[in-house]
């Protein structure tokens, strides 16, 4: 079995990082490729600046940061999965 590709949502716990965390486990789901990404909720601010995060939320594919700053649609998600 093939190690899973991660994504991370980081964000403090605010009502807009809650949201984007939903919407990724979303765009996973509707993409059918629960069995190919983890999605891991990062919640420690300290943890951010070594994820090379300084805005939240935040959205990292397989260790990349792809958005700051935003919430992002299903849609908008599934483009980066």
């Amino acid at each position: 079995m093939t190690e899973k590709k991660k994504i991370q949502v980081v964000g403090a716990g605010c009502k807009k990082c809650k949201k984007l965390l939903e919407n990724t486990e979303e765009a996973v789901k509707q993409s059918n490729k629960t069995d190919e990404y983890e999605v891991e909720y990062v919640t420690e601010v300290e943890k951010f600046a070594d994820l090379d995060v300084f805005m939240t939320p935040a959205l990292r594919v397989n260790g990349k940061v792809v958005s700051e700053g935003k919430l992002l649609s299903v849609e908008r998600i599934k483009e980066f999965i």
